[in-house]
């Protein structure tokens, strides 16, 4: 009598996928994938064997590890998910328990952003894979992302104009005026750390699928690094520096080139 391993062919090659992709890349995962696949769709295989003729398919991948290479992949992955963390931390919180005499608070986002960008690209442009045309969800994925950056980056500006900053404190008590620097408060918040966590889904697509797939990653990472630096200038000192008609401009003349360099990441990722 035949035994049922409980794994179909393709339910096999799925998991063997999975597993190869991650730990290998997909690079050479692509290459172990296909052996594979013909292994598991040949004509004379049994499928009820297939545990026992091929062995467990995660195991399967394990074993075509170069366990150093993985362990660099798992450094440099425990480094970009470590600065998603933080920057998704301070956009919630507004607050970071890090403090150095040389540099303001609101700078901490944009070191983050600086060595996410530079390692993540470093990384996937020397082990990435490009696998033939554009992913097809990935334009729309930077399109809606790119929209709801921008949109945050709107309101802050509407926000931190001088004539409603004017208003606001002609008339601290009106609630619609509050409500709208509340706002601005949340889409920090909501929209920094929604940010991060779009970012982490680009940098294991990058890994599992083909690394332009990066481009989500830094366009995330960008994102939420803005968010940060406007809420730890919302919630610290450094408001009040320059004169009441003189923030919109100051907090944006910061804002911009900090946003375009993360344009040009994103740019390049797709390359």
């Amino acid at each position: 009598m035949k035994q049922n391993t409980g794994l179909t062919r393709r339910q096999y090659l799925t998991q063997f996928s999975r597993t190869a992709q991650w730990r290998l890349g997909s690079a050479d995962a692509a290459e172990a994938i296909s052996d594979y696949r013909e292994l598991v769709f040949q004509e004379e295989r049994d499928e009820s064997r297939l545990l026992e003729e091929l062995g467990d398919p995660v195991h399967a991948a394990w074993l075509l590890t170069d366990r150093t290479a993985y362990r660099r992949w798992l450094a440099v992955f425990g480094v970009l998910v470590y600065g998603l963390f933080l920057l998704a931390k301070w956009d919630w919180t507004g607050w970071s328990r890090f403090r150095f005499s040389f540099a303001e608070p609101c700078w901490y986002p944009v070191w983050v952003m600086a060595v996410g960008m530079v390692l993540s690209l470093y990384w996937f442009r020397r082990h990435g894979q490009k696998n033939g045309l554009l992913p097809r969800w990935l334009i729309p994925v930077l399109a809606v992302a790119l929209m709801a950056g921008a949109a945050v980056m709107v309101w802050a500006w509407h926000v931190m104009a001088p004539e409603f900053l004017e208003r606001v404190a002609a008339e601290p008590t009106r609630s619609q005026l509050l409500k709208q620097v509340w706002l601005l408060g949340d889409l920090l918040m909501f929209g920094g750390a929604g940010s991060a966590l779009a970012a982490l889904a680009g940098l294991v697509l990058a890994r599992c699928r083909d690394r332009r797939w990066l481009a989500v990653y830094l366009l995330g990472l960008t994102a939420a690094a803005l968010c940060g630096f406007v809420t730890f200038h919302l919630k610290s000192i450094a408001l009040a520096r320059p004169a009441p008609e003189m923030i919109r401009a100051w907090l944006f003349a910061r804002l911009i080139p900090i946003g375009a360099v993360g344009l040009v990441g994103t740019g390049v990722a797709l390359c």
